[in-house]
């Protein structure tokens, strides 16, 4: 095995497969994937573990497919997490400035995130992500980063998840009986939209709609920072049951009908024809009409988008989508769905997708259907470049340490 330095790891466990990814960090923080393995995920309901014997299955043979391409072995990852039963809500709370010069400093900001990290949650429930929504100086100017700011008060209001102790706990216990642990916790939501946003979009404001098998994930930046995220319990797998109801075929049948004939509006049709599904048996093939197939799975995701444009009213934020609606995920890949995104929301829609990746092995992953799993990998990088930064800062203490002691002796 190859030894290599900064490797990041990230392992996405959804409903219908499982992706493990090892990267190396090199120069400039860019990643060069070093491998990656993909398997199919058994034991998974709307990005919840019902089965971890079967998840624990799914993660090694992805990993080992991962590990014997790069060439290493590995022992954690950055694991994404998103169910039905994450919560988010807006903290606010602030504090004094008590130093002389009354200038905010970094343990001001901390005490303000140490002060969240104490507030009552529900019994079941965890605090996975607290993220700075804005900071306020004397209760007037918004600054993004206060630190340096001269002020005698200093406010800040957090967009906070909340994850569920049960299903993360399943979660945990799945990976560990595959033989590895978790570096961190990571919302699939924000992942995704790591791999798939530039900064200009997220302070523009933009909806990034993650469509999975199991579960759709939805996030929305504005002036920079989340706005708002939310799971939601539709997805892939339910236009695929639409189409073995409708047609009475079989889920594997219904699945292939789905990726390769499907369309999300009739609208996107060139020319309608027919395609014959063999039942087997006595029975004869069945004929379906691609428009016909096309309203089946239009129905579904018109559902989902209203669904996620009332969500986006009601929060206020339907307004602040300068930049639009980015689709990702493998639900996105239906062919038609811009078009259905664009009639349903009114805002410019396109499919996001891992970018900047470089590399022959990078160019497989620069899929929507990869976009948490490299999400996951672009967390792993800021995390590496914190922890250089506080060894430094612990090194520049320590020397100061001696010099001051040098002068005084």
């Amino acid at each position: 095995m190859i030894s290599r330095k900064n490797i990041i790891t990230s392992l996405d466990i959804g409903t219908t497969k499982t992706c493990a990814i090892i990267a190396e960090r090199v120069e400039q923080n860019t990643l060069n994937i070093l491998g990656f393995g993909v398997s199919n995920s058994k034991g998974m309901m709307r990005g919840t573990v019902a089965n971890v014997i079967q998840i624990a299955d799914s993660i090694r043979e992805a990993v080992s497919v991962a590990s014997k391409q790069a060439g290493i072995k590995v022992s954690s990852f950055n694991v994404g997490v998103a169910d039905i039963h994450f919560n988010s809500m807006r903290y606010r709370n602030w504090v004094t400035i008590n130093n002389s010069e009354y200038i905010v400093m970094e343990e001001d900001v901390e005490r303000l995130i140490n002060d969240v990290h104490m507030m009552k949650v529900p019994s079941d429930y965890f605090i996975l992500h607290v993220i700075p929504e804005e900071y306020l100086i004397d209760e007037e100017s918004s600054v993004r980063n206060p630190v340096g700011v001269s002020a005698s008060k200093l406010e800040a209001i957090y967009h906070i998840i909340l994850a569920q102790k049960t299903s993360t706990d399943n979660l945990r216990k799945a990976i560990k009986r595959a033989g590895y642990e978790i570096n961190k916790l990571i919302l699939q939501p924000l992942a995704s939209a790591n791999a798939v946003l530039d900064e200009n979009e997220k302070e523009l404001g933009v909806a990034v709609i993650d469509i999975g098998g199991g579960t759709t994930d939805v996030i929305v930046f504005h002036n920079g920072s989340v706005r708002h995220s939310r799971v939601i319990g539709i997805a892939g797998n339910h236009v695929t049951n639409d189409i073995r109801s409708a047609f009475g075929i079989i889920t594997e049948q219904s699945e292939g009908l789905k990726i390769e004939y499907g369309y999300a509006t009739p609208k996107a049709i060139v020319k309608d024809t027919d395609v014959f599904v063999s039942t087997g048996g006595f029975r004869q093939p069945i004929r379906i009409s691609l428009s016909i197939l096309a309203e089946v799975i239009q129905y579904r995701m018109k559902e989902l988008f209203h669904l996620i444009d009332n969500e986006l009213k009601k929060a206020n934020l339907k307004d602040k989508l300068a930049a639009g609606i980015v689709l990702t995920g493998g639900g996105s890949l239906l062919k038609g769905c811009v078009d259905l995104a664009k009639e349903v929301f009114g805002k410019d829609t396109r499919i996001g997708m891992p970018y900047n990746l470089g590399g022959m092995i990078a160019r497989k992953l620069e899929n929507p259907i990869f976009s948490t799993a490299v999400g996951l990998l672009k967390d792993g990088i800021q995390n590496v470049v914190l922890k250089e930064s506080i060894i430094v800062k612990e090194r520049a203490s320590f020397f100061e340490k001696i010099k001051k002691f040098l002068r005084e002796l």
